[in-house]
């Protein structure tokens, strides 16, 4: 060999192992993560970073919880731009991310729930956050076995690809990475399609397209370096420039990233990057220009209409609607006034009136089209028709619409009209729902005083049965307990005895000091009930009408020689008068009281005492005007 050729020979070797331990290096300086790694939600810090500072991989706050994700260190926030499991709910503190001893990278969660980040086919033995944003998983042979470029959430960077059938999802929110009102798909047919979620690549409900499909089909979506953004063919070949890029290439200084945002919109953004992370961001491209953001289907919800003023985006409910939140005013709006059956009478024209959005239209989805007339008769069309919501005017074409009205838009280029019709504020129906819910709301609260009414009358009615319940017993009570009647005891000063106490002042009516007319008088003494005065007791035994005189005209002679009185009869012939009232038909008492002694053969063996001891009681007459005066 030629000594020419030993020294080119000499320095590509030297340029091979110069080359060979550049990459060794440069491989050396990203954050390797090893087995048994763990990070927590709660620890500082939460994540691992790239060599570089730029990018790290942990966890981020999401609502009340955590998320895994990727994100662009910035200032003053950082910039998300990969999220694990995208729509599965945050996890609460406490969680952990771990990179298990068998090689798998693993979430946590404080309630002992444990799900895989990264399936993979074997284990890992090494993980890495690169710089250029992409987290991987090494094998024993330094293999890359898995990588969060491969499934991209909302946006992509640079070197990483959006292959056929893969959907990038917007956000929820800025701090809501899951899914959100719209994807970006890359279909078969070579065309990126912007769509709402739940819409089909069919064309109709397609807000935006790159129309790449006529260039080939199986295109790829790239980011270079330079910031060209593109689709290429299955070869590799650049097939659609979507930015013509041509911008620094310098990764220490710039970052690029095109972002799916939460508004439905590809852009393409540049970070200019600081000593702490990304300071300055800045938008390169937008698919959609800002002025045209009303042309995102479902920007805004069902049945209103968004409208730009300026830099700012809003959602408006038209007449006669109301948002369904007004807190989330993209959510939609609701009709604020039900429709009634007054639509299908003689008088609907009275009952609604048109009023007109100029500039406003929503999808065109009419069921009734009529041509051929002018705005007036458009409007007089739409109010005859009960089904009629809105009319859509344009030229000489009125477009008749009914509920939902979808993908409204209000823009100074349109040169449509929408008619809404209405109902008349001055109708007392227009008031039906408010007086609908205050009337529920009455009739519960009459329920409630209706309950609290027939309660209180419950316990009225139970308060006065109890008091009328222990009047009566306070008067029986006092009825048997009283010493004489009111006219009596104004004549004389006579005390009531019971039965018993005058056995036992009598001792038994030992002593007989005398006879009467009606009975036997006995002595008696009230040695424990009045100091030991001595008494005289009559014993009533023969109650026969004749004497009763006789026994009226003893009182006064007894009372004088300190007789006892036994007024009970007075108060037995009350209580007696009811006994027999309840054993004896009316006409049985006349002919009792008349003395037709035949009445006795009517009544029972068992009712003869109770009989003999009535008839007792009613025989025994006050007759007060036989009193001395």
């Amino acid at each position: 060999m030629s000594e020419l050729g030993i020294l080119i020979a000499s320095k590509l070797l030297l340029l091979f192992f110069f080359c060979h331990y550049s990459i060794r290096k440069g491989q050396s300086l990203q954050s390797n993560i090893t087995t048994g790694s763990t990070l927590y939600t709660n620890s500082t810090p939460n994540f691992w970073p790239s060599s570089s500072g730029h990018f790290a991989f942990g966890f981020y706050p999401s609502g009340n919880g955590f998320k895994v994700g990727i994100w662009v260190v910035g200032s003053p926030k950082n910039t998300i731009v990969w999220t694990s499991r995208q729509n599965d709910s945050a996890v609460s503190p406490g969680a952990a991310l771990i990179f298990s001893i068998d090689g798998r990278l693993l979430l946590l969660s404080s309630t002992g729930q444990v799900q895989p980040l990264a399936e993979t086919t074997q284990a890992a033995a090494v993980a890495s956050m690169l710089d250029s944003g992409n987290f991987v998983l090494y094998n024993s042979s330094s293999k890359i076995i898995w990588a969060s470029f491969d499934y991209p959430t909302d946006t992509l960077l640079v070197a990483q690809k959006l292959v056929p059938e893969k959907t990038l999802y917007s956000s929820v929110s800025e701090t809501d990475t899951s899914f959100g009102n719209f994807k970006l798909v890359l279909a078969r047919d070579g065309n990126l399609y912007a769509l709402p979620i739940r819409s089909f690549t069919d064309g109709k409900y397609v807000y935006w397209s790159s129309l790449s499909g006529r260039v080939g089909r199986n295109l790829t979506l790239n980011l270079a370096a330079d910031s060209r953004f593109y689709l290429s063919s299955s070869s590799g070949s650049s097939a659609m420039n979507l930015t013509a890029g041509g911008y620094l290439v310098d990764g220490s200084k710039v970052l690029y990233r095109a972002t799916f945002d939460v508004d439905g919109i590809l852009r393409l953004y540049r970070h200019q990057m600081g000593s702490q992370g990304s300071s300055n961001i800045s938008i390169l491209w937008t698919a959609i220009r800002e002025e045209n953001r009303c042309s995102v289907k479902g920007i805004c919800g069902p049945n209103s209409f968004c409208s730009i003023d300026g830099a700012d985006l809003s959602c408006f409910c038209p007449p006669g609607f109301e948002f369904v939140d007004p807190k989330q005013a993209s959510i939609g709006c609701k009709l604020n006034l039900t429709a009634k059956k007054d639509c299908f009478g003689d008088n609907r024209k009275a009952n609604y009136r048109m009023t007109s959005l100029p500039n406003t239209a929503w999808e065109p989805s009419e069921y009734d089209l009529l041509s051929s007339v002018n705005e007036e008769g458009c409007s007089e069309n739409c109010l005859e028709d009960c089904n009629c919501v809105v009319a859509t005017f344009r030229d000489t074409m009125c477009f008749k619409q009914k509920l939902p009205l979808r993908f409204g838009m209000r823009n100074s280029s349109l040169p449509t009209k929408a008619l809404v019709k209405i109902r008349r504020e001055s109708l007392e129906n227009d008031t039906d729902v408010v007086v609908n819910k205050i009337t529920k709301k009455l009739g519960k609260k009459l329920v409630i005083v209706g309950l609290v009414l027939i309660s209180l009358s419950i316990f009225i009615f139970l308060l006065s049965g109890y008091l009328i319940f222990t009047y009566r017993a306070w008067g029986y009570k006092m009825l048997t307990t009283q010493s004489n009647p009111p006219d009596v005891i104004e004549e004389i000063n006579v005390r009531s005895f019971t039965y018993d106490q005058l056995v036992k002042a009598t001792d038994n009516f030992k002593e007989e000091v005398g006879r009467g007319a009606s009975g036997k008088v006995y002595k008696g003494s009230l040695k424990a009930m009045n100091g030991g005065q001595e008494i005289a007791v009559k014993r009533l035994e023969k109650m026969v009408e004749e004497r009763e005189s006789a026994l009226l005209s003893h009182p006064p002679q007894t009372l004088r020689g300190r007789h006892v009185l036994v007024s009970k009869p007075l108060d037995f012939t009350r209580r007696a008068m009811a006994t027999l009232l309840g054993f004896l038909w009316p006409e049985f008492l006349r002919r009792l009281l008349s003395g037709q002694q035949t009445v006795m053969a009517l009544l029972s063996p068992g009712m003869l005492p109770c009989f003999s001891q009535v008839m007792a009681g009613l025989s025994f007459k006050w007759d007060k005007s036989r009193w001395p005066s």
